[in-house]
């Protein structure tokens, strides 16, 4: 559905030794691409790259939650975001969603600060399809009085959402504390009693004024031929007549002269903490200085904040910085979560490593490893063509060229540690600082060729110690994904150490025989790479992302952690502490309570009642011993599978792998059962909240992925969770009683769930409850029709398609399906399977499951 964009704010690794310089020889591909512009001013922008046989298709219009002009402050640029989605002169709203499932396709949008972009990523064959689609969202539009009455309502669904998020409350509280003049001090999703505000014809009125040929651009990337896309933009879109458009002139910030402060009450276990600091936009010198400068403090385990106020001091949970903005000013952020009783001490260990980078700047070695992370991103973003639409269009709006990505990251290559020093002591300064606080009671405490590389045939290796190994070749781009998965999770642990497999995983984190852990953390981040070691429902999973020729190194770094793990008890406390706190956050958000909830009473008595991060008891009560023998059990070959995709030959990997885990014991394949147990219980459940909005979700048992009636309900998944599925469109659209609605296949081994949910007004409840019951009982007596099986197929290969444009994507896939017994090559059979499935398949799986009297409601509500 519709989204907003705010700030790049993320949500919730003995380095070999390298010369400094050796990033500086890297480059990203630049990425050759045609521009020319129509009669009316309207640039098209078209990237060929035969890889894939996909595309992306975007029009970006020049305007945002900046652009609003008597209306700043309303989320209308948002708000017109969502109105064209229903409906056109000559397409219905549920026209425009089905026509483009039908293609294939998956429709999306956001808004901004500085622009609004609608973008199509499907089939390359239905390229032209999907552009005279958005063509026609764009200028066409019916804004319909009645509709948009029905949506303004869904945007307040979606305001309340925005009023409950922590994280959404803080980030806009630093805005509005950092600025005063410039329209960046407000929300882009807009200010309830202005939006309140808003008719017709002032939606109208801001598509009249900024959607306008000479003011947007048509960027399209993918297997396409450029001189027919440049003709399929001319007959949808050369007639769009150009009109008259006076730029916006935006207020100048006066620069601050002194400390802000800003609170805020929230109810929530762990407080938020931000400070931020004016910068210039996105199109300075100082940029790429800026963007660096957030990376060496907060981004990756072995960042300045990370490893001081996490690792050392044990005072946050979660740790960012990073600078962002708009063309003409920007923030630089620094944020951290925290338990509340430290929110004093964070505050101040934030500001000492501020100061310390500032007197002393990074080291060499920091910065190169900050210069090779970021070319290193630069190349896995080109990776699918939404990606590399994307870097053309944000170069094209940012300065007016295609090469942008190019000179970014040549001025990246030129930065020196003298150069970051003097950029945090320019703009970091203590009189410039705006601080924002949420938490619980904190108020009253004051150009080049399209690649002919192919992706080789997977090959499956047994090694000596029963270690299964999987390569898959791919030379197009210099990257290697690796991901060693060991059965362990929920199947393998009990109520009493519930928990223990993520515990242990992290806790392989805080150091080996050889490394310490701020070791392991800069071992890969120095080459610009990242490391993975976690732990779901079914398996340990420890990985690496590398550039080519640093996979021998990674998998180094991986067999240390498996083969010599020092579990330091000092450790344990605060690797505890910190799952108790993701536990309590997903206690902070409606529709995971009502999932949780939900799944307790379907799987009550069973393993599967619990989620991989145990409960607050049994997480709290783990002791070293007790991740000693979860490892013990899980990490040995016959129990695992390494999986490996990328730039690599295949002899020359396997010799990598047998020298790295020539030591690993052979040990069994454990065996996770999961039996059926009569203690579940259907019926109705509630439980409430502070929160503004009500969550209603009904689960049903399932079965688990061995199942053939598996890949059915995720067909139905599928059909029930697009924006022109029968719930949307009914429950959503036509009735106007929620904001989100969908559905989510839950597919274990030996177990599975399937829920239905829905968002709503506590006002609306009971109806959009009775509704979805109905829906549901339709689905169970008739099963879908075919035309929406047909879509939920197409949209089906497409999502599975766009999963194979990365390399760990398709490295998690092969490997997680070999482990799970139904074979590596079960993924590339998928196609076949879900093409056979047939309407009576559906009827059938639906009328088996989904009937009312096996349905567990769960009902979260507003505290009165």
């Amino acid at each position: 559905m519709p989204a907003r964009q705010s700030s790049p704010r993320p949500r919730k690794s003995a380095a070999p030794s390298r010369a400094v310089g050796a990033a500086s020889d890297l480059q990203a591909p630049p990425l050759t691409a045609q521009v020319r512009t129509l009669d009316n001013g309207l640039e098209v922008i078209v990237r060929e790259d035969h890889e894939h046989p996909l595309v992306s298709v975007q029009i970006w219009v020049k305007a945002g939650s900046l652009h609003e002009e008597r209306w700043t402050g309303a989320g209308l640029a948002h708000c017109v975001e969502h109105m064209l989605f229903k409906g056109t002169l000559k397409r219905t709203a549920s026209q425009i969603s089905q026509g483009i499932q039908e293609l294939g396709g998956y429709v999306n949008a956001y808004t901004t600060f500085n622009r609004t972009v609608y973008w199509i990523d499907g089939l390359a064959d239905h390229a032209e399809g999907y552009l005279d689609i958005l063509a026609d969202m764009v200028r066409h539009s019916r804004i319909d009085a009645a509709e948009l009455s029905k949506e303004q309502e869904v945007i307040r669904r979606e305001m309340a959402m925005d009023n409950d998020d922590a994280g959404s409350a803080v980030q806009h509280l630093v805005q509005a504390t950092a600025f005063r003049q410039h329209p960046l001090k407000h929300p882009i999703i807009g200010h309830r009693a202005i939006f309140d505000q808003v008719g017709r014809e002032d939606v109208a009125g801001f598509v009249s004024r900024h959607y306008v040929p000479n003011n947007c651009f048509l960027v399209i990337a993918g297997a396409v031929d450029a001189e027919a896309c440049f003709a399929a933009a001319q007959r949808l879109l050369g007639d769009w007549e150009r009109r008259p458009y006076e730029p916006i002139l935006l207020p100048q910030e006066v620069p601050q002269r002194g400390l802000r402060e800003g609170r805020k009450n929230f109810t929530t276990e762990l407080t938020r903490v931000a400070l931020g600091w004016q910068i210039p936009g996105e199109g300075h010198a100082d940029k790429a200085a800026l963007d660096v400068l957030g990376f060496l403090l907060g981004s990756g385990r072995s960042s300045r904040l990370y490893q001081e106020l996490r690792e050392k001091r044990g005072l946050a949970h979660w740790v960012w910085a990073g600078a962002w903005g708009a063309q003409e000013c920007g923030l630089f952020n620094v944020e951290a979560e925290c338990d509340p009783k430290d929110v004093t001490a964070c505050r101040a260990a934030m500001l000492e490593v501020l100061e310390t980078m500032k007197a002393k700047g990074p080291s060499a070695a920091e910065l190169a490893k900050a210069v090779r992370a970021t070319i290193s991103g630069q190349v896995r973003s080109l990776v699918s063509t939404k990606g590399q639409a994307a870097s053309l269009a944000h170069g094209w709006l940012t300065v007016g060229s295609l090469d942008y990505a190019q000179h970014y990251l040549a001025a990246i290559r030129a930065l020196t540690p003298a150069l970051i020093r003097e950029v945090a002591q320019r703009y970091l300064v203590p009189t410039g600082c705006s601080v924002a606080i949420v938490g619980p009671d904190v108020e009253s405490a004051e150009t080049t060729v399209a690649s002919t590389h192919s992706r080789g045939a997977v090959e499956k290796m047994l090694l000596p110690n029963g270690l299964t190994l999987l390569v898959g070749e791919n030379p197009r781009l210099p990257l290697v994904s690796i991901r060693a998965g060991f059965l362990a999770g929920v199947p393998a642990e009990t109520d009493v150490n519930a928990g223990v497999t993520q515990v242990s995983a992290s806790l392989l984190l805080k150091g080996t025989k050889t490394r310490s852990g701020p070791e392991i953390a800069a071992t890969l981040e120095n080459l610009g790479g990242s490391l993975v070691c976690t732990a779901d429902a079914h398996r340990y999973v420890l990985g690496a992302d590398v550039m080519r020729g640093d996979e021998a190194c990674a998998l180094d770094l991986i067999a240390d952690l498996i083969l010599n793990p020092a579990l330091p008890a000092a450790q344990l406390t605060e690797v505890k502490k910190r799952q108790v706190a993701s536990i309590l956050e997903e206690k902070e958000d409606p529709l995971t309570v009502a999932m949780r909830l939900a799944r307790r009473e379907i799987f009550a008595g069973e393993p599967f009642a619990r989620t991989a991060l145990g409960t607050e008891a049994s997480v709290k009560a783990l002791k070293v011993e007790d991740c000693r023998k979860a490892l013990s059990a899980a990490l040995v070959g016959g129990n695992g599978v390494i999986s490996i995709q990328g730039d690599v030959k295949t002899a020359v990997i396997r010799k990598q792998v047998e020298r790295a885990f020539a030591k690993l014991k052979k040990g069994p394949r454990r065996t996770l059962t999961t039996t059926v147990n009569s203690q579940a219980q259907a019926g109705l459940h509630e439980l409430h909240m502070e929160k503004e909005q009500a969550v209603i979700v009904i689960g049903f048992r399932t079965v688990g992925i061995g199942s053939e009636d598996a890949q059915v309900l995720s067909l139905i998944d599928e059909a029930c969770s697009d924006m022109g599925s029968r719930l949307f469109n009914r429950i959503r659209e036509e009735l106007g009683l929620a904001y989100y609605v969908g559905a989510q296949h839950f597919a274990a081994m030996g177990a599975g769930a399937f829920y239905f949910y829905v968002g709503t007004d506590p006002q609306k409840a009971d109806l959009a409850q009775q509704e979805m019951l109905n829906q549901i009982a339709d689905l169970a007596k008739n099963g879908l029709k075919k035309d929406e099986i047909q879509r939920a197929k197409t949209t089906w290969r497409s999502s599975w398609l766009r999963a194979q444009q990365g390399n760990p994507g398709l490295a998690d896939a092969y490997g997680w399906n070999e482990l799970n017994g139904q074979g590596h090559a079960h993924f590339q059979r998928l196609p076949q399977i879900v093409e056979a499935i047939t309407d009576k398949d559906v009827k059938r799986v639906a009328k088996a499951y989904f009937s009312k009297a096996q349905a567990c409601i769960v009902r979260v509500m507003p505290k009165k």
